[in-house]
């Protein structure tokens, strides 16, 4: 086991109770969105400093933050933020400009966003009116929705993410227990729909952990692998998936924040204990088969002292972790 040194933090300390939500890093820094209905942009080598900047409410009751990256070269620079309000932004955080905005049907509430190089951007919202949408828009033309999926779910789309080599390949995870694989290049919603995952339990995380991984993490902490069925035919058998069972158990923490894939084609899976007031990150590798690497687990001491960890990123040119928690923190850790 390694511990890993709090060496930085950035407080809001102008608005009591404020959780931060999400980070994202970016080419000019270190985007989060907080409670308070704020993006900021921070430098991430110096949390402790001022703000780069700060935009107010961005959105009412923002829910979502997703870095934008439409070029090749220099990363993310955009960013994309939602919220309760239904509206959708597209920023630029280092000027407070808004490039775009477009709203959902009803002004549904937006849980999740996915954006795929080079244009294309998706929204999942809560169940309203009895129906809960997956919209997609061309952000060349930010106006209608290019596709529109409104039956594949039954509940809340609590999460969404594009394939990381197949841009036209769009994963969904509902409530209602089910992740969805689809081909956005269609448009008719049943012949679109790829796969059909049961994982049995509200979806919390899911993600694409290779060209053919996928995890699902449930609200109750249950976690299993499945795999993408890449030519589905009536008929054709889908590999059994890997159920792991309740992580609390099997990791020995309280909670799970997220799974983040790597690039050395492994992936980091969060656990937190606050309780212990603790964070450790786990690595989960696929040797074959999957397996917790729980020899190697790099524990934040202190984490964000007994509140939940919301989220955490690495910035690997620093050798670097940052989260983020409902104490009102961003924290940067490293090494001896």
């Amino acid at each position: 086991m390694y511990a890993l040194n709090a060496v930085d933090a950035f407080h809001i300390s102008e608005s009591k109770d404020t959780y931060v939500y999400d980070i994202v890093p970016l080419a000019a820094g270190l985007a989060a969105i907080s409670s308070d209905d704020s993006l900021r942009l921070l430098d991430p080598l110096t949390l402790s400093g001022a703000p780069i900047n700060s935009i107010r409410r961005v959105n009412t009751e923002v829910t979502c933050l997703k870095a934008i990256n439409n070029t090749t070269e220099r990363g993310a620079l955009l960013v994309c933020t939602a919220g309760r309000d239904g509206r959708v932004c597209l920023l630029d955080p280092r000027t407070a400009v808004k490039i775009g905005e477009v709203r959902t049907e009803q002004n549904a509430p937006v849980l999740s966003l996915a954006f795929s190089h080079p244009y294309a951007l998706a929204a999942g919202t809560e169940l309203t009116n009895h129906q809960a949408s997956i919209l997609i828009w061309d952000m060349r033309n930010f106006g209608d929705p290019v596709v529109q999926y409104i039956e594949s779910h039954s509940d809340d789309v609590t999460e969404l993410q594009f394939h990381p080599s197949r841009p036209q390949i769009l994963l969904s995870g509902s409530t209602d227990g089910l992740v969805n694989i689809y081909n956005t290049t269609i448009m008719d919603e049943e012949e679109a729909l790829h796969q059909t995952i049961n994982h049995g339990a509200s979806i919390h995380h899911s993600n694409f952990l290779s060209d053919v991984d996928i995890f699902a993490l449930s609200h109750d902490e249950k976690f299993s692998m499945y795999e993408l069925v890449r030519n589905p035919e009536e008929g054709v058998e889908e590999p059994a998936p890997t159920h792991f069972g309740d992580m609390r158990e099997k990791l020995g923490g309280e909670y799970v924040a997220n799974v983040l894939r790597r690039p050395d084609g492994g992936s980091v899976i969060g656990v937190g204990t606050h309780s212990r007031e603790n964070f450790d990150l786990i690595q989960f590798k696929n040797n074959p088969p999957w397996s917790f690497a729980l020899d190697s687990k790099v524990s934040l001491r202190g984490a964000h002292g007994s509140e939940i960890v919301r989220s955490f990123c690495f910035l690997d040119s620093h050798q670097t972790v940052l989260t983020c928690g409902e104490d009102g923190q961003i924290k940067a850790w490293r090494g001896n």
